[in-house]
């Protein structure tokens, strides 16, 4: 068990902390490349499918065409709306590694290594998709009974006295619970994979009543919770990502030393100028915070590079660099979810987690018991 856990906010205060480590930042990065391909694959099929110029599209948007499309063709929609879903899934399994790590730092095991939680992310997919799809189905039935009862409307004379009669009870209060179903949907994106992590049998409806369960028992204390971790989550990010663009600064500097400084600057002006590095995601990611113009830019440095084929490899390493800086920061949310999980959970059930045994490691002792046959002096010798 790890110690101290104090079970109140104290647990998650320092989540920015915790999730600054290279196995977390490097999970979640994973799960974030990965997101951000399945994302751009599809959303780019479904633009040459609607009819559009993907190379035109590509030029503005890059890597990130993170904008609302309205499609003609339901096949295309069909197919980004599958993108979107695929993406969040992608996260999702980031968010539970993430999370799996903490919870195994919590019960003792601090050695839950990079591959393993890779595997027991993907081991874990169906039990989240479940949960998810679980969640939405009930919303989809509820959409439908509404539907029925708008044909119902259509009756001649009856069909507006049934839905007026029947319009606070149970409509409305259907309605009004479907809300909140709809609410929890959304907010398990984070929450769920905590509550997952923190699951040991890996069944969809323990999750999904758990997280039902959090929302409903202690909504300010997750709130509260889940807006520091997000606030701590992009001051922390700007200052990994401010200290990410000196350490490039400082290493393409020290190589030139060597005599090749054109030649360094250069390539990583190559590499820049194949990233969209103007995008709106890229300077929200690189300013303090929203609202406030404390920011630096690395805009500058696109200009004047070649279009060789080093240089995509070179944007491919500098995007990996990108990429890291959100996923310390989505680390640090995923962080003090499971962590805050942990404290709710003892505090809406008395339940301790640090109290569990870990999942991926069994202490065995070295000795056998004291009394047991050899050891203890009342035993029989061998003859």
């Amino acid at each position: 068990m790890e110690r101290p856990l104090y079970y109140d906010f104290r647990d998650v205060l320092r989540a920015p902390m915790r999730a600054f480590s290279i196995r977390k930042i490097s999970v979640m990065t994973l799960f974030v490349c990965l997101a951000l391909v399945s994302y751009d694959v599809l959303t780019y099929i479904a633009l040459a499918i609607e009819g559009e110029n993907p190379g035109y599209v590509w030029s503005v948007y890059g890597l990130f065409p993170f904008l609302v499309i309205s499609f003609d063709s339901t096949v295309a929609a069909v197919i980004f709306g599958l993108g979107i879903v695929l993406a969040q899934l992608m996260l999702m399994m980031g968010f539970f590694a993430v999370s799996a790590i903490n919870i195994e730092e919590v019960r003792g095991h601090y050695f839950l290594t990079f591959p393993d939680a890779v595997r027991f992310a993907f081991r874990r997919l169906p039990q989240m998709f479940y949960a998810e799809l679980a969640i939405a189905l009930l919303v989809g039935f509820v959409i439908l009974m509404f539907f029925l009862l708008g044909l119902v409307t259509r009756i001649p004379f009856a069909g507006e006295w049934l839905y007026a009669l029947f319009f606070v009870f149970p409509g409305f209060f259907v309605a009004l619970l479907t809300v909140f179903v709809i609410l929890v949907l959304q907010v398990s994106l984070i929450l769920l994979p905590a509550v997952a992590a923190a699951e040991r049998q890996g069944e969809s409806f323990a999750a999904i009543l758990e997280t039902f369960s959090t929302i409903i028992r202690q909504p300010l204390r997750w709130l509260g919770y889940t807006a520091y971790s997000l606030v701590t989550a992009k001051l922390c990010g700007f200052v990994y990502a401010y200290f990410c663009f000196r350490a490039v600064e400082f290493m393409t500097y020290a190589a030139g030393l060597g005599g090749g400084r054109e030649r360094v600057t250069d390539l990583v002006r190559s590499g820049l100028s194949h990233l969209p590095a103007n995008s709106d995601l890229v300077r929200a990611t690189f300013n303090i915070f929203p609202g406030i113009d404390w920011s630096f830019s690395v805009y500058r440095w696109t200009r004047g590079g070649g279009d060789e084929a080093v240089g995509y490899l070179m944007a491919f390493m500098l995007f990996l660099v990108f990429a890291s800086v959100i996923g310390y920061m989505l680390a640090t949310v995923a962080t003090a979810q499971a962590r805050g999980y942990v404290v709710i959970r003892y505090i809406k059930d008395t339940y301790r987690i640090s109290e569990e045994a870990s999942l991926f490691f069994t202490d065995e002792p070295v000795n056998p018991p004291i009394g047991e046959e050899g050891v203890s002096g009342s035993a029989k010798q061998p003859k």
